[in-house]
């Protein structure tokens, strides 16, 4: 292996939510990572959260959404009871474009994986970014 290889991500697979665009999964894929967009998965539109916690749970899948009300909400119960791992992308009211997303994602994915690698890894994280120059975080929900 040379000094530039990039090491593969470890095989763990994602669902990439409505609330995110689905050109963040194909980039992502791209590099190697088993990112699938929730309209090829399930279907084009309207999936329900239920449902999506139940394609991670058969799956063995994380959910990345930018959907806070599915945990603070919705489906808080739901997901608890379902054991799945989520990553919340906190996104600003103004919006955020699918080049913001990526590069967030882009960032954090490696710290994710480091994490859940973890004996005791929490199941539930959140990563944002202060403004489109900063650094993206990470922490658990």
């Amino acid at each position: 292996m040379t000094g530039n290889a990039v090491s593969n991500p470890p095989e763990l697979r994602f669902i990439l939510d409505e609330s995110l665009s689905p050109a963040v999964a194909k980039a992502l894929s791209l590099v190697e990572y088993d990112f699938v967009d929730v309209r090829l998965a399930i279907r084009p539109q309207g999936v329900k959260d239920p449902e999506i916690i139940q394609w991670c749970q058969e799956n063995e899948a994380i959910w990345v959404h930018a959907d806070v009300a599915a945990r603070e909400k919705h489906h808080g119960t739901l997901l608890q009871n379902s054991a799945i791992r989520t990553l919340l992308v906190q996104r600003p009211k103004s919006g955020m474009s699918p080049k913001e997303q990526l590069r967030i994602l882009s960032f954090v994915l490696p710290r994710l994986l480091e994490n859940l690698e973890k004996r005791r890894a929490p199941r539930h994280y959140v990563a944002k970014a202060a403004n489109p120059t900063s650094a993206p975080t990470l922490r658990p929900a």
